[in-house]
């Protein structure tokens, strides 16, 4: 009787674990408690450290490929995590010149219901979620899949808990669009997703996360350029240009506070004017601006208060049309041109050349002094001070998904194939996954293959 009252408990217990979802991995401790964040954590995009471990999206696959099939791209990219405090190990049949290219024991598939390996993407932890985007799986009123459009999910540690955020909402991405979770004025954070519309304006629309999750707000339409607030801004708003009331080619600016929707009139413009933001660093807004066919880069310091956008002399930043990807490096900015080269400028002194478009193609992200970047074949960086460029990896046979990365301190995460095989008989493998590299180009791949 006893054995049979067991039997039928651990079946009621197998059904109430399919039921609701059970753990594939064990929860993260930091201090001997349960991982739980109260300020956002990130690691430059496609990889995440949550206390001892790296999350990361173990294969790619772009969802802009044709024939793209999300089913088959989960399959190998699902979310995955490594110890990093764990020395690696493989199978005793494995050869040592073969171990950068195999699995570690170490890693462990944490949810495989969703893509997480794919373009742009960016996981956030907050509180005890990883938060990430996918490619929208509802149908459309054709019934048919539009992967250019994102939806948000959230998951925790351990692998419980998938949800998406706001059930049968995606969103559009496209040139000038952009994701991100940004802390508000009332200390909560939010998405803000900031999509095209038909008209070549954009909508800015906003999403709280955390121990709440609120509704999407449309917080600003018809926008034709805008200036995200980063982790450095006093401001926490989005300064934006509209077409003016006036004339179809004259700019007004204005700001909303991201976290109550509150929308400020900052400048009307002048009749004949246009003004376009191109970036923002703390409280540096940069922008062109456009007047009697003259036109320049801008910069304005709003930490004391956001004023009109006349630009004057003394605020000239740079002498072209425009520039884009500005981003904070050592005691000044670093920026592309529109041919693509990468400079560095102080606000008040001349610019200098960091690397040409022949020697990078994405930058990936800003460390001190340091730039790191990347192309199909390498991942470099340069020092801001010295100007000398270092490369970290070559890769010969195999090709780097460019622009693509995670850093957790030590490692650079990027994408990539195995080399193929020199037996003739084996298949080879055309995904990619997950590897990384320290600073010296020691590579090992930490994504499982097929």
């Amino acid at each position: 009787m006893k054995k049979r009252f067991l039997r039928i408990f651990a079946l009621i217990f197998c059904v109430a674990l399919f039921m609701t979802g059970c753990a594939t991995v064990s929860n993260v401790k930091i201090n001997g408690k349960d991982a739980y964040f109260e300020n956002l954590q990130y690691s430059q995009g496609q990889a995440l450290v949550v206390g001892d471990y790296v999350y990361f999206g173990n294969g790619y696959t772009s969802s802009s490929d044709s024939g793209f099939d999300y089913n088959s791209a989960t399959s190998t990219g699902y979310l995955s995590r490594l110890n990093l405090t764990s020395n690696l190990t493989f199978g005793s049949d494995v050869k040592e010149e073969d171990k950068i290219y195999t699995t570690p024991n170490q890693t462990e598939k944490v949810s495989d219901k969703k893509l997480i390996g794919y373009q742009n993407q960016d996981m956030y932890a907050l509180g005890d979620y990883i938060y990430f985007s996918s490619a929208n799986t509802h149908k459309t009123t054709s019934m048919e899949n539009d992967y250019t459009m994102v939806s948000l999910f959230r998951v925790k540690f351990n692998g419980n808990g998938l949800k998406e955020l706001v059930k049968n909402t995606a969103f559009k991405q496209g040139s000038g669009s952009t994701i991100t979770v940004q802390k508000g004025s009332d200390n909560n954070y939010y998405y803000i997703i900031v999509e095209p519309a038909d008209d070549n304006t954009f909508t800015i629309k906003t999403l709280q996360i955390g121990n709440k999750i609120g509704k999407i707000n449309t917080i600003a339409e018809k926008v034709t350029s805008y200036a995200i607030a980063d982790e450095k801004s006093t401001q926490r708003n989005i300064i934006y240009s509209v077409n003016s009331n006036q004339a179809q080619t004259t700019s007004a600016v204005k700001a909303v506070d991201f976290a109550t929707g509150t929308v400020t009139d900052l400048d009307n413009g002048v009749t004949g004017s246009t003004v376009s933001f191109l970036g923002r660093a703390g409280d540096i807004v940069f922008y062109s601006y456009t007047y009697k066919a003259v036109q320049e880069v801008y910069y304005k310091n709003i930490l004391n208060g956001i004023g009109y956008f006349n630009p004057t002399y003394s605020s000239v930043f740079y002498n072209a049309k425009t520039i884009s990807e500005i981003k904070s490096a050592g005691d000044g900015y670093i920026f592309k041109t529109e041919g693509g080269a990468l400079l560095y400028k102080e606000l008040n002194s001349s610019s200098s050349l960091l690397m040409t478009s022949e020697d990078y193609t994405d930058i990936l992200f800003v460390e001190n002094d340091y730039v790191y970047t990347s192309n199909t074949s390498s991942i470099k960086r340069i020092n801001t001070v010295d100007k000398e460029i270092e490369t970290i990896l070559t890769l010969e046979g195999q090709t780097i998904i460019s622009g693509q990365c995670g850093y957790d301190g030590q490692y650079i995460y990027y994408y990539s194939q195995k080399p193929a095989s020199e037996d003739e008989d084996a298949v080879t493998d055309t995904n990619n996954y997950m590897f990384r590299t320290d600073k010296f180009g020691n590579y090992q791949m930490v994504g499982k293959s097929r």
